[in-house]
């Protein structure tokens, strides 16, 4: 009697460590999932801010009217998920959020005036459950090419 006692305790107890460690790895699962998703935002943000971009930049002033600014005409730009004007897909329960800023080798960086015509695009993208991602994407305006383009300098996952 009591051997088996000893057994059901046993038992209860392995059967309750069993259900944590699923419940564990599951909410680990779903907080990578969303971080994923969050990732995918940021970067449809970027790309967004980059085509963007290319009707930006001035013989004189170059990118300098839109830095340090949150743009409201870049498409999606805050937009909430289910809101008019969000691009990503409902199922993605995302958005983002882009800023751009000057890089910081540029001589006019202190007075934030755009003198070598590369700019910081700053994208943060917002998931389901409050995920959280930033990217930065440094692209430099592309003087040599015959069509308008942007050239990626550098880019970095800030969290």
């Amino acid at each position: 009697m009591v051997v088996m006692l000893v057994v059901l305790v046993a038992l209860g107890t392995i059967a309750g460590l069993t259900v944590i460690s699923v419940q564990g790895g599951a909410a680990q699962a779903s907080a990578q999932r969303f971080s994923s998703m969050a990732l995918y935002a940021a970067e449809s943000g970027a790309a967004a801010a980059m085509s963007w971009l290319r009707t930006q930049h001035g013989a004189s002033d170059r990118f300098t009217r839109v830095l340090g600014t949150t743009p409201a005409d870049l498409p999606g730009n805050g937009v909430q998920p289910r809101a008019p004007g969000n691009l990503l897909s409902e199922d993605q329960q995302g958005w983002y959020q882009v800023t751009l800023l000057n890089n910081p080798g540029d001589p006019g960086v202190a007075t934030n005036t755009d003198t070598d015509s590369t700019v910081i695009i700053q994208a943060t993208g917002h998931g389901p459950n409050g995920a959280m991602r930033r990217l930065e994407w440094e692209v430099r305006w592309d003087e040599t090419a015959t069509v308008t383009a942007l050239r990626l300098v550098g880019w970095r996952d800030v969290f």
